[in-house]
């Protein structure tokens, strides 16, 4: 067990190493809000669908279609169950912000944080299970978040399209057939693909980097709510998670890969909602920042305990 700590903990102190550098590229003006922002769309846009494409072209023992789509299905349960009962908290507080705090309890960074931290552990076989969760959880973003914090009033059609248009939906639906069918692309195309999904971990690790920097310390730990999102977030959330797959006991890589994404931080999304719906961005950067600091303690513990519930090293 103190084993599997020390080696989790050491790879998700790699990736704060690699925050580190965004955070400093924000304060020293080497990349601006707006870069960020550039970079965030490059990574959603082209290298974290590469990424998703790549890894589903590559030859990984014991993994089956079926267990593919039971890693969608445990995903989107927990992060239904997860939804239903933190419909009960926050109801004293204001509804836009008692919304905005309920979404950054489901909704976690399992695709900044927990793809690298999965493709670290278990290699090219992780990224092919979290890639089925990012499925899994886009379809809920995209579905209960959107229409949380939208208040419903939105054009459903344009949700629908983002549903099914989302770069991990898209990159997901032409990999999975290829896999299914052992299509293999040549290698003028895969190399390409394979190099730019590489840059997925530095990149993603950055720019949370410069999301942390925008606040000050004070601001990150001042709200008595945050805490509470972030316990919920990255200890309870995946505790009651793990009990769950205890009872159905998946495959060792798919039950080490979903804790590890369901014990990720907020989601960076959190931010781009309360922007766009008008909520409290601040409250968002604020969750985001502390649950992400906080991950540096609970993700490890969280993965430790998964690969000893499978005898996983």
């Amino acid at each position: 067990m103190i084993q599997s700590v020390l080696t989790v903990t050491e790879k998700v102190f790699v990736l704060f190493l690699m925050m580190g550098v965004g955070y400093l590229c924000y304060k020293k003006r080497i990349i601006t809000s707006r870069g960020a922002a550039q970079l965030t769309n490059l990574l959603l846009y082209v290298i974290g669908p590469c990424l998703i494409i790549a890894a589903l072209q590559t030859d990984s023992d014991g993994v089956s279609m079926n267990k593919i789509l039971l890693t969608v299905f445990l995903f989107s349960v927990g992060m239904i169950l997860t939804a239903v009962l933190t419909r009960i908290m926050f109801r004293d507080q204001e509804s836009g912000r008692a919304k905005l705090l309920r979404f950054g309890m489901v909704y976690s960074n399992c695709g900044f944080m927990g793809l690298p931290l999965a493709q670290g552990l278990l290699g090219e076989v992780g990224v092919v299970y979290a890639s089925a969760c990012l499925v899994a959880f886009n379809l809920l973003l995209w579905t209960h978040g959107y229409i949380t914090l939208s208040g419903g009033g939105d054009d459903r059609r344009q949700m629908i399209r983002n549903v099914l248009l989302n770069p991990g939906t898209v990159s997901f639906a032409i990999g999975l057939p290829l896999y299914a069918l052992s299509i293999k692309l040549p290698p003028v195309l895969l190399q390409p693909l394979d190099a730019i999904g590489q840059m997925n971990t530095p990149l993603a690790m950055i720019v949370v980097g410069t999301y942390l920097a925008k606040l000050s310390v004070g601001q990150i730990f001042s709200d008595k709510d945050v805490y509470l999102v972030a316990g919920v977030r990255l200890l309870i959330v995946p505790c009651v998670f793990l009990v769950l797959m205890w009872l159905v006991r998946p495959d060792p890589a798919v039950l080490v890969t979903t804790a590890v994404l369901m014990g990720a931080p907020v989601a960076a999304n959190a931010i781009l909602f309360a922007a766009k719906f008008g909520h409290d961005a601040e409250l968002a950067c604020k969750m985001i920042a502390l649950s992400t600091l906080l991950s540096i303690l609970a993700m490890p513990a969280i993965a430790a305990v998964a690969q000893n519930m499978v005898g996983v090293a």
